[in-house]
């Protein structure tokens, strides 16, 4: 179904006039988090409050919208059809609605959503600390990395700003070149496995790894290097993110596989070593993603400002 059918479905009910618009900021945010409770607090609504919005629009779709499979609420293929509508038509009344056109960071309230893979999650506290010094009122929250070529979610407004491994396709997608992740070895200061600041692939693979798993199906660069090898590391740990690593290390004789670049702050403040992987790993490229409705707005331009020039700066030191 197009975005032309979606919207029809939304507005074929009854005169609008006669219609609380304010429901369908509540239905965005109970087909986002399929959960009444949650859909409340991300609201500021009471839960009986949420529910009676909820059963008023049921009464006024004519469709359940969220039913109750197990123990969880799962959508139908109604309110499926009218999600992706649905988003566009709330970021555009918001922006409509927008009393000040112009942007400045030091007073501004606005909340930025970025897409940011694991990968990149170790530049995260400079980029929060920038935004923080230069607009303390502004939001930041961040999303899992967009799947595949899947930009719609930027077309939308859903997502602000995607950074991603380059390039990517898409209409009306806008990027900008960040540099490359290298890859190498993390490890505590007199580690035993270190020689004058190299580690042999016999000792990186003698020692146990901490390993970053993240919820995508797809196998890291460093495992895919290892298998193409026909070598086999031992994994010791595995941790959902990026952040965990480096206070694993400094406790531990474990290594890990890190991107280099992104490492350099902690590693100094943590005492830790960052030395050469001992296989070969190519350089992943990664690149700022937005979409070309948002580029000249003046907040998203401070906003992806902030973190392309934190974010090259790193990969590019």
């Amino acid at each position: 179904m197009d975005a032309r059918s979606s919207f029809a479905m939304l507005t074929a009910a009854p005169e609008l006039a006669g219609i609380d618009l304010n429901l369908l900021v509540v239905l965005d945010a109970l087909l986002a988090e399929r959960n009444v409770t949650r859909a409340a607090r991300r609201l500021g609504l009471t839960q009986p409050s949420t529910s009676h919005a909820l059963s008023r629009l049921r009464e006024l779709l004519g469709d359940p919208l969220l039913v109750r499979v197990g123990r969880a609420m799962h959508t139908t293929p109604r309110a499926d059809a009218l999600a992706p509508a649905l988003a566009r038509t709330l970021a555009d009344v918001r922006r409509l609605l927008q009393v000040e056109p112009a942007f400045d960071p030091a007073t501004s309230q606005r909340a930025f959503t970025v897409a940011c893979p694991d990968l990149l999650a170790p530049q995260v506290p400079a980029i929060v600390a920038r935004m923080q010094r230069e607009a303390p009122h502004c939001g930041l929250e961040l999303r899992p990395p967009i799947a595949g070529d899947d930009t719609t979610a930027l077309g939308a407004g859903g997502i602000d700003l995607a950074l991603a491994p380059a390039p990517r396709e898409g209409t009306g997608l806008v990027q900008r070149a960040l540099g490359t992740v290298r890859w190498g070895v993390l490890a505590r200061r007199g580690h035993p496995a270190l020689r004058r600041r190299t580690i042999t692939r016999e000792a990186w693979l003698a020692h146990p790894h901490v390993v970053v798993r993240t919820g995508s199906a797809s196998p890291s660069a460093v495992g895919v290097a290892i298998e193409r090898l026909g070598l086999e590391r031992r994994v010791g740990l595995v941790v959902p993110g990026f952040l965990l690593v480096p206070r694993v290390v400094a406790s531990t004789d474990m290594l890990a596989a890190v991107p280099r670049e992104l490492v350099v702050d902690v590693a100094r403040e943590m005492d830790l070593v960052v030395v050469d992987v001992p296989i070969p790993i190519g350089a992943i490229p990664v690149a700022a993603l937005w979409h070309e409705r948002f580029h000249a707005d003046a907040g998203h331009r401070w906003m992806r400002g902030v973190i392309v020039e934190e974010l090259t700066r790193a990969l590019r030191s």
